[in-house]
Parts: structure tokens; sequence; C-alpha cells
């Protein structure tokens, strides 16, 4: 399963992600993204701390561009 970059929302087979927290001796207390329905192999899993991290870099990434995009509007008036 490809998730792509970011928060995922939504899971390959259209359920919305849900939030939990690993309660697992490696883990403890890690939050993490998961399929609504169903856990599993095919589904989405993603730690909450990476998928901040991404979202971040996606989000900075959009600015930037938008930030030339004004730039390049404010140019041509």
């Amino acid at each position: 399963m490809d998730l792509g970059r970011g928060i995922p929302r939504r899971c390959d087979c259209g359920a919305a992600t849900v939030v939990l927290t690993s309660n697992t001796a490696r883990n403890p207390g890690r939050r993490f993204y998961r399929c609504g329905a169903i856990s599993g192999e095919n589904h989405v899993f993603k730690w909450l701390d990476e998928a901040h991290d991404e979202e971040f870099v996606v989000v900075a990434n959009k600015l930037v561009t938008m930030e030339q995009d004004l730039a390049d509007i404010k140019a041509d008036l």
C-alpha cells in the first residue's frame, strides 16, 4: 500500500483513519494512524510523528510555491 506523504486521511478501502495509541513494549504510548474499519497488511498504518513531519514538509513546499506564484502575479501588474 502506497500511503503517500503526510497525514493519511483515508485508507485505500475508503474508511477514514483513526488515531490510536500503541501499548507495546517497543513503542509504549506512541500514537499512530490506522484504518478505522480494519487493521491488517492491506490497510493504513502510519506513525503519527512521522506523518506530521511529512505533512510539515508538504505544507512548507506548497507555501513556497504559493509565495512564488504571488510574486509572479505582482510582477505582472
